[in-house]
């Protein structure tokens, strides 16, 4: 067990003593390629939205916002936040853990999806095969984001993101003008959108995965946010770093509501 009693403790090991799995995700694990110009959002909890709000705590970027200045941060960037509402160390990760013991063999399709999360591959013609207390820790290295909010009126986020405030009126046009315009600055991409999933990121046994890696965050200090969240992932790994972006093209969907 893990601080606390937790069964994902980052230094747990299999009973063999072999170190837990860590797997990075990669971008084409994720999405379909965006097109340029014709991005195609594939989050599973996408849903129809008619518009989303962008809190600031400057003036001047909620102005520029409205101009098409698109200020856009990073994954590893909303981790190193040092308010807890705003930071999330554990953003884009997925804990997982097989359980105390678990027996199978390689021809049932749900066993070996199991064994697969915590890193061991099972063949198909395996049998009598014994799991027992293996973890796994899976990881959206870093991707560029940018969160909104699907609530308004809220003095909750005011005093945690800013008194200034954006709407967005057509979140599906914006993304794509924005996805076009960032492809243009940083190159290839692969986009999503979609509401948060407020649920815990770790699962075990049979359990599946609360959601789409890097669109889970826990309920008890985020589920009020109702975040609202455009990803972009970059299909060569790299530092990223938080930018703006001008895209003109988006500035017909934002207006300026405080």
């Amino acid at each position: 067990m893990g601080r606390n009693g937790q069964w994902w403790d980052s230094k747990a090991r299999s009973r063999d003593g072999m170190p837990k799995f860590e797997k990075t995700v990669l971008a084409k694990e994720l999405s379909k390629n965006l097109s340029l110009g014709t991005p195609t959002p594939v989050v599973e909890n996408d849903t129809k939205v008619d518009a989303v709000y962008r809190y600031f705590d400057s003036e001047e970027f909620a102005d520029g916002f409205t101009r098409g200045d698109i200020l856009i941060s990073t994954l590893e960037k909303c981790r190193g936040y040092e308010d807890p509402l705003r930071g999330d160390r554990h953003e884009g990760h997925d804990f997982y853990s097989t359980g105390q013991s678990v027996t199978g063999n390689g021809d049932d399709p749900e066993f070996v999806r199991m064994a697969a999360r915590a890193g061991i591959r099972i063949g198909p013609y395996a049998r009598n095969v014994t799991i027992e207390m293996n973890s796994a820790t899976t990881v959206l290295r870093d991707a560029y984001v940018l969160c909104t909010t699907i609530g308004f009126e809220s003095n909750s986020l005011e005093s945690t993101f800013g008194k200034y405030c954006v709407k967005i009126e057509n979140p599906q046009g914006f993304f794509e003008a924005v996805s076009k315009s960032l492809f243009e600055k940083v190159g290839n991409l692969r986009g999503m959108k979609g509401s948060i999933i407020y649920k815990e990121r770790y699962s075990i046994g049979k359990q599946p995965a609360a959601g789409p890696i890097g669109f889970v965050k826990p309920p008890d200090k985020y589920a009020d946010q109702k975040e609202y969240r455009f990803l972009w992932i970059k299909e060569i790994g790299g530092a990223l770093s938080p930018l703006v972006i001008q895209c003109p093209e988006a500035a017909q969907y934002v207006v300026r509501v405080k």
